[in-house]
């Protein structure tokens, strides 16, 4: 995989860039591909492109488990602790400071102005979400579509009319995507040569030392932070969970934390979440750095950078857990089937949000102005997510 051999402060270096300029989800995608494939060289295409579809594959943060990877391919334990850390660290800076700056002075007019605009934009963001999860569910136009719909619209209304826990929705919306096609012609099985080193591997035969020390190190901290019984041990099992079922791209733990820490803890209110999405959209990096916004205002600056580990550790375990043999994850039609029913389910819980945002930000006329030109530049124009955000931050404070 690796071509060239960078030393670690090169990697970190690297990764802090990244994360530092990266802003509009795939767009850091492609900025991770063009920096570490073609401008360092220190992996090939094909390896970048094969890691991404397991990444995609994998529930959690996709860039932040595609630089874990990489990292760890290229120099091990430390390439896959330093190079997501760096990565996220900007976006983790901006977001608390943010954080520290709003809880102090949110009651100001200015601030109102502000994130009443913001606010509109975050409808907008949640609609182009869906509408980008409507290609892997409804791919192909014809009569199967409709299965996808059905998934979705029993999530929408669960979600909608029901107290059935989302986690329950996510796993049912899972459980009917296998029912749905995992008896049909639609994902035949991909047959695949196995390396020698594969087929050890998934027996169960090969041992990754270093792998196995990193487990059993992350384990004892979970049990140490367990013993405590602490807000800190809270915030770590909430956004560990959160990480865990987080399929489909950021914007589902949108669904996660407004089902659980809004609902079901009551850590911050809708507005205050709301808010929270808004700011973790204007900083870079990936949407889930939300969780650092929802860490500060529980536990300040410790509880920020807990509940941030708590949400990336997951799919940073399971992408070099697994990475060794991805090939035959991704084309596993058990895996492929489960997760169209995921994501058909997203579509479902992710409208049920996006209504429940819309009446809470879409309230006069100003609003829903802001609201449809940042779906116009978004989804119409397909310009970067950052022109909407800065269209929005004048107008608002010119409007309001």
């Amino acid at each position: 995989m690796i071509m060239k051999k960078p030393n670690l402060v090169s990697l970190s270096k690297t990764a802090l860039y990244i994360g530092f300029t990266g802003y509009g989800g795939p767009a850091i995608l492609a900025q991770m591909k063009k920096k570490l494939v073609h401008e360092k060289e220190w992996v090939s295409e094909e390896d970048f492109m094969n890691t991404l579809s397991l990444a995609q594959v994998l529930p959690g943060a996709t860039g932040v488990s595609l630089m874990g990877y990489i990292g760890y391919k290229i120099k091990g334990i430390l390439g896959w602790f330093l190079t997501p850390f760096f990565y996220v660290l900007p976006a983790f800076l901006f977001t608390t400071i943010l954080a520290k700056l709003y809880f102090t002075y949110h009651s100001l007019i200015l601030v109102q102005k502000l994130f009443s605009g913001l606010g509109a934009l975050v409808v907008a963001l949640l609609i182009n979400a869906i509408l980008q999860l409507f290609k892997p569910v409804f791919g192909r136009a014809d009569k199967k579509d409709y299965k996808g719909l059905i998934i979705a619209l029993v999530a929408f209304f669960l979600a909608a009319f029901s107290h059935l826990n989302i986690v329950g929705i996510i796993f049912l919306s899972g459980f009917l995507g296998f029912v749905f096609y995992y008896f049909t012609k639609e994902f035949e099985d991909v047959h695949l040569n196995l390396s020698k080193e594969e087929k050890t591997v998934i027996k169960g035969k090969v041992i990754d030392r270093k792998l196995a020390y990193l487990l059993i190190f992350w384990g004892i901290i979970i049990f140490l932070l367990w013993l405590t019984h602490s807000i800190f041990w809270q915030l770590f099992i909430t956004f560990f969970q959160i990480g865990t079922i987080a399929f489909g791209g950021g914007f589902t733990t949108i669904l996660l934390i407004n089902h659980i820490v809004v609902q079901g803890r009551h850590w911050l209110n809708l507005s205050e979440f709301r808010d929270g999405i808004a700011i973790g959209q204007i900083t870079p990096g990936p949407v889930f750095i939300t969780a650092a916004f929802i860490g500060y205002k529980v536990a300040s600056w410790l509880g920020a950078a807990v509940s941030t580990m708590a949400v990336f550790l997951p799919s940073l375990l399971l992408i070099i857990i697994l990475g060794k043999f991805h090939e035959q994850i991704k084309h596993q039609k058990l895996v492929r089937v489960i997760i169209k029913g995921f994501l058909a389910g997203f579509i479902g819980i992710t409208s049920s949000v996006a209504l429940q945002f819309g009446e809470k930000s879409l309230i006069n006329w100003q609003t829903w102005a802001i609201f449809f030109a940042s779906l116009f530049v978004i989804v119409k124009l397909k310009k970067d997510v950052l022109w909407a955000i800065l269209g929005t931050i004048i107008v608002s404070l010119l409007i309001f």
